[in-house]
């Protein structure tokens, strides 16, 4: 009567123990990205085929960048504070709201082409087929209807690659 329950259990145990080692297997390569010095980064070596050298061109062109996305995502955030307080003081689109408008246009027209411009400069520190590559997904990224836009009113927009 014991001998069927030890068999069961045996076997569980050894299911969930060969589940463990294919999972923490096939999961390597991410949990080591995880733990670099830029994680949000590391991919990019490894999907790119970059060298260290590379690698750490691509980390400098994008500490670089950061503050100014950081700049450009604070003034487009200040102008939308602006529309919204103009936009609750009347009933009818002035020509003060126009000119809100269009200077937000204006901030996220400039905003996209210093982002086009930073990925631009990251492609061609890759060898020339990956940053032809990384360009075109970057581009399917960036340009997609709604893909840019915030998940709030509030929030900035904000993109996760270099």
């Amino acid at each position: 009567m014991k001998r069927p329950w030890v068999i069961i259990v045996g076997g569980l145990l050894v299911g969930i123990a060969a589940y463990a080692c294919v999972y923490l297997a096939g999961t390597s390569t991410e949990r080591a990205m995880s733990r670099s010095d830029k994680p949000a980064l590391a991919w990019l070596q490894q999907e790119y085929h970059l060298s260290d050298d590379q690698y750490a061109r691509v980390r400098d062109l994008y500490e670089a960048y950061v503050p100014k996305c950081a700049e450009n995502c604070r003034r487009i955030d200040e102008k939308n504070t602006e529309i919204q307080n103009l936009l609750a003081a009347t009933n009818v689109v002035t020509a003060e709201i126009k000119q809100a408008l269009a200077d937000s246009g204006r901030l996220r027209a400039e905003c996209q082409a210093n982002m086009m411009a930073h990925f631009y400069a990251v492609a061609e520190v890759m060898p020339p087929g990956e940053g032809q590559r990384y360009l075109s997904w970057v581009q399917k990224e960036v340009l997609t209807p709604g893909k840019m836009a915030p998940s709030q009113p509030s929030s900035s927009p904000s993109i996760q690659m270099p």
